[in-house]
């Protein structure tokens, strides 16, 4: 499965240049209630996805953005983030475009 996509060169704050990426990854799954350990030896780990808009894959993480507000009235101009994610590269399952 495909962990790395590539980001364009360009201006910073350039919204064309962060691509819209689907990102398939493994949580952590944890319960402060009581439980036998059979039952404990069968929990496995949440798959979770998480849509939007690639920043950066590098120094061990994935950061995603959902949200932005523009600048000077410029809809590909970027000023601020929302609704980010930071993922650490090693429980990526897959990254893809969308």
């Amino acid at each position: 499965m495909k962990k790395k996509i590539k980001i364009s060169k360009g201006q910073k704050g350039d919204l064309k240049r962060y691509p819209l990426v689907e990102v398939t990854w493994h949580d952590i799954v944890s319960d402060s209630g009581w439980q036998e350990i059979d039952e404990f030896l069968k929990t496995k780990l949440a798959i979770c996805v998480t849509k939007g808009h690639l920043l950066t894959q590098k120094n061990g993480v994935t950061r995603i953005f959902g949200d932005y507000n523009i600048k000077n009235g410029n809809k590909d101009d970027i000023e601020d983030l929302a609704n980010t994610t930071i993922i650490p590269n090693s429980v990526i399952i897959s990254i893809k475009k969308i």
